[in-house]
């Protein structure tokens, strides 16, 4: 089921219900609807979490394939990229400059 599926997906996301559903502008009651088991998540819904997450359409509908569809970009990458809407500018300029410190010293 649906649902199952997105316990699942949350747990690989490490990212609560209520981020989860401001992340699909969605309202958390209703989407605590969908994770109960209540709901039907509309065809809508799906796209949405297909398209922000990255998900499997086969996964999420049918629990067939990988959970994730192949972007070209790992989850460890996601993760990193989604977390830094979080972070405040100057922590941003921050992992900015480590990242480019790490870059440069590759290199070497």
């Amino acid at each position: 089921m649906i649902h199952e599926r997105l316990k699942i997906l949350l747990k690989e996301l490490n990212i609560s219900q209520r981020q989860f559903a401001m992340k699909i502008h969605l309202d958390t009651g209703y989407f605590s609807k969908i994770m109960n088991g209540k709901v039907n998540p509309p065809d809508r819904i799906l796209l949405l979490i297909e398209n922000v997450f990255h998900v499997n359409k086969d996964w999420l509908e049918n629990g067939q394939g990988e959970i994730f569809s192949d972007q070209g970009i790992s989850l460890a990458k996601r993760q990193v990229l989604e977390s830094i809407d979080y972070l405040s500018d100057e922590q941003v300029n921050a992992v900015s400059s480590f990242i480019r410190y790490l870059t440069e010293n590759s290199r070497l």
